[in-house]
């Protein structure tokens, strides 16, 4: 789909519609709806005085313009109390006007923006466009042409002086949006259609095109380097683990870098810990983490901060075999740490462990792991926050601000000391499991021993990379959670 800005008068405009966005408890019209208003003898108006339309966030309505404008139809939506209206106000109207009008069958549209919109509105209706319209139809082969879809977004501003700025906040919108939409396609795949080596041809991929430094360890290097944690989660399936090494290098002198850390479990069957047959399907999404790490590499790939950031993920599937890690097994991690494994499900933790040993070579000023990691965050938080938790304040604060430009939640537990008995091995340094409470900050205070020498913070995304309800612009199954956030925060960083 193209979106573009151009200037012009949205009544001449031919598109299949004209979208516009009204504010609730509006005694009055204005701009650009009240001359929409004017060419249609006051039917936008009636809807108003009728109350058959609020201006309610996500509300929305339609109507024929019948020949007054050029355009047939005018939609309109919702926005909600003006004194609340912010960019996630933006994303969830633009979602819906964008939803309803694909929805009617037709192709194209116009959105004419008040003067001075500010370049983070715009942006944001972006986001809402692109998220909103998403759609994972890569395996249907029925029906394929009652399959709707929009081919292009017009942005009308009133003059030349505001169009650079609306492109580029169009830009960057299209450019995050994309980055999500990658991490939603990654997560939603079937595990058969994603293997590691399959995740790590479309890091591979994703390099090449977007400039990226990458390198992928196979499984003969794995062992030689002394991933043992992950190779030892690796085992009992046929299909090898793949560690993927992603780089943004910066044009120029720069002094920091800044490490994502993805948990890269393509399918998840609890290895000879069983997980109930139930749900399972799903577990094709505990590589969401990874997924989330791709999604904001592309995306930081193409917008080039002045940061060196890094991606790694760890990949494998968990599955049971003869080959297969047991309770009991002891491991020896990257870092040179010893793990007893008690239950072979707690394995993302193992993956992470070798992970976040590597990313202390890059001397990093800040490294954040992302983990679809504890059933027991959902309980704990639902699917509308994350778990957040770390060693470092002022990391955390960052990763906090960002969470609200994007709305991406989190929600800080706490990492005490106090929790640390819980992992005590009795013949090893660590056991993979703690004692059956705080289970969040259990798998949080496992992957501390193994983030020493830098600042870490660790979100915890079980329940909000998959199951959200209640968003226009997040659908069922995967949610690209985390691809967002981690752009903004690398975009704070330089600002």
């Amino acid at each position: 789909m193209i979106i573009h800005a151009k200037v012009g008068d949205f009544k001449t405009e031919r598109v299949d519609a004209i979208a516009f966005g009204i504010f609730e408890g509006g005694t009055s019209l204005d701009g650009a709806p009240q001359a929409a208003d004017a060419a249609m003898d006051g039917a936008i108006g009636e809807l108003f005085e009728s109350g058959d339309f609020k201006g309610e966030l996500k509300q929305t309505s339609l109507l024929y313009t019948r020949g007054a404008i050029a355009a047939p139809r005018i939609g309109l939506v919702g926005l909600g109390k003006s004194e609340n209206f912010n960019p996630e106000k933006a994303r969830q109207a633009a979602a819906k006007i964008a939803q309803s009008i694909r929805d009617l069958g037709a192709k194209t549209f116009a959105i004419p923006l008040p003067p001075d919109t500010p370049e983070g509105i715009i942006q944001a209706i972006i986001e809402g466009f692109l998220l909103g319209l998403y759609q994972f139809n890569l395996h249907k082969t029925q029906d394929l042409d009652k399959i709707k879809a929009l081919e292009a977004i017009t942005i009308i501003v009133d003059d030349e002086d505001s169009l650079p700025a609306a492109e580029q906040a169009i830009e960057i919108g299209e450019i995050i949006a994309q980055g999500t939409i990658l991490a939603r396609d990654l997560s939603n795949q079937p595990a058969n259609y994603l293997t590691p080596t399959m995740l790590a041809d479309k890091a591979k991929t994703i390099a090449d095109t977007t400039g990226l430094k990458c390198e992928i360890l196979e499984l003969a290097e794995l062992k030689e380097k002394g991933f043992g944690a992950l190779v030892g989660v690796a085992q009992g399936s046929q299909e090898e683990p793949r560690f993927i090494i992603l780089e943004h290098i910066p044009d120029g002198d720069v002094q920091d870098s800044v490490v994502y850390v993805g948990k890269g479990i393509t399918f998840d069957s609890g290895g000879l810990s069983l997980k109930p047959s139930r749900g399972m399907d799903e577990m094709k999404h505990d590589m969401s983490g990874a997924a989330a790490v791709l999604g904001a590499m592309q995306a930081i790939g193409r917008l080039r901060p002045n940061l060196h950031v890094v991606g790694l993920i760890a990949a494998t599937e968990n599955l049971p075999s003869g080959t297969a890690q047991k309770p009991g097994d002891v491991v020896t991690s990257y870092a040179g740490k010893t793990i007893e494994i008690l239950n072979t499900d707690a394995e993302g933790r193992l993956v992470l462990a070798d992970a976040l040993g590597y990313a202390a070579k890059y001397d990093p000023k800040a490294v954040i792991d992302l983990a679809t990691l504890t059933g027991a965050v959902v309980t704990a938080l639902g699917h509308f926050a994350a778990g957040l938790l770390g060693t470092d304040d002022n990391l955390i604060e960052k990763i906090k601000h960002a969470a609200d430009k994007t709305h991406e939640r989190v929600w800080q537990l706490p990492l005490w000391e106090d929790y640390d008995e819980g992992i005590k091995s009795n013949v090893a340094d660590v056991q993979n499991i703690g004692d059956g409470t705080a289970g969040t900050i259990a798998g949080a205070v496992f992957l501390k021993k193994f983030a020493g020498g830098y600042p870490w913070a660790h979100l915890d995304i079980a329940g909000t990379a998959w199951g959200v309800e209640g968003s226009s612009y997040i659908p069922k199954g995967a949610s690209g959670y985390g691809a967002r956030l981690l752009v903004q925060f690398a975009r704070d960083w330089t600002s």
